[in-house]
């Protein structure tokens, strides 16, 4: 499988219609689905360290396997896409193509490839933000704070609480869902909301910035609970029948029973975590209902929405500034031509 120059995932993206391609990955999706005509064709996704690309696989398309350096033949058909597929690497050779104005991609050749030469770490996505930088402005933060809630906070992050929540996504497809993707997520709504608090305080407003602090930093640990990487981001059992709040508030009752935080600060940085999402058809069991809580709130939302603009991809009626439908976000965004431009920054 050695033709033409191997392109990210993100790359390919940018190809236009008519272009070939050749891409390497692992799948983290096959599906057989039949025409209407009752023949066969696939569904598949490759992900590698740049992200997922979703494409067709037609039947005239070719198979084959190359795990053992030799260039056999397949039947997909004879294939369990379970056990031979998901989750382990291919090469693919395809095509860019055009549908209402939308780029839609094809897999004209599949090559199932050795585990061993290529193993899965190779296509992790991870966040864009160096890791060692997360981590050093995570402490710097914690350093903002007064006691206890610093002492309780240095306790908390450190150890194997440390390193699972340094690796954790922050979701499985809608945002950051990659590795170090909760720390980034994390981060940003500490970012934004200490922004808010401080602008609030300034007003004259009675906010305790010690526990938006630690509201922010703790709001997401239920997902520690609810997702897990195996190797690709993927909902747990927990997390699929109780969810990342609950699971999140009763770790965290544990973590202040473990290091004695003081009962009103353990309620008042309870209630951020139980609140967070700001609605309970969001699943919030209850509204948020003090200051620290409400800016935790806005500050979550507002990242999300922000990482959905960012992701968000041209309208398939080919409006160039406008992105198709968000079902996630329940709108449409508009990137304006100017958008980063002379009066702004581009994210990282």
């Amino acid at each position: 499988m050695s033709e033409g120059k191997n392109l990210t995932t993100s790359e390919v993206r940018e190809l236009e219609a008519g272009s070939n391609f050749k891409v390497t990955g692992a799948v983290v999706s096959a599906k057989v689905r039949y025409d209407k005509n009752r023949r066969p064709f696939w569904e598949m996704s490759v992900t590698d360290a740049q992200g997922s690309l979703d494409a067709k696989i037609w039947s005239n398309a070719r198979w084959w396997d190359a795990r053992d350096g030799q260039k056999i033949p397949l039947s997909p058909e004879n294939l369990d896409l379970q056990k031979e597929l998901l989750n382990s690497p291919v090469g693919v050779f395809g095509t860019v193509t055009e549908f209402k104005g939308r780029s839609q991609y094809q897999f004209n050749e599949i090559y199932l490839l050795d585990g061993n030469k290529y193993p899965l770490s190779l296509f992790l996505e991870r966040s864009p933000v160096p890791v060692e930088d997360m981590e050093r402005e995570l402490r710097e933060i914690i350093d903002k704070c007064g006691e206890p809630v610093k002492i309780f906070l240095e306790h908390v992050f450190q150890g194997p609480f440390m390193n699972a929540f340094r690796n954790a996504p922050a979701a499985v497809s809608h945002h950051h869902a990659y590795v170090h993707g909760l720390l980034e997520h994390t981060l940003a709504v500490t970012r934004g909301a200490v922004g808010l608090a401080e602008a609030y305080i300034a007003g004259g407003a009675d906010v305790d910035l010690d526990i938006v602090i630690a509201g922010s930093l703790l709001h997401d640990i239920g997902k520690l609970d609810a997702y897990s990487l195996d190797p690709f981001p993927s909902m747990t059992v927990p997390g699929t029948v109780i969810d990342h709040i609950p699971l999140g508030y009763a770790r965290f009752a544990r973590l202040t029973e473990e290091y004695d935080l003081k009962p009103e600060a353990a309620l008042a940085i309870g209630h951020i975590l139980v609140s967070h999402h700001g609605r309970r058809e969001y699943g919030s069991p209850v509204l948020p209902a003090t200051p620290e809580a409400l800016i935790v709130s806005a500050a979550d939302e507002l990242d999300f929405v922000m990482y959905c603009w960012s992701a968000s991809s041209e309208s398939p009626r080919g409006e160039s500034e406008v992105s198709e439908y968000h079902p996630s976000a329940q709108r449409r965004f508009w990137k304006r031509a100017n958008s980063g431009g002379d009066n702004g920054k581009k994210g990282q």
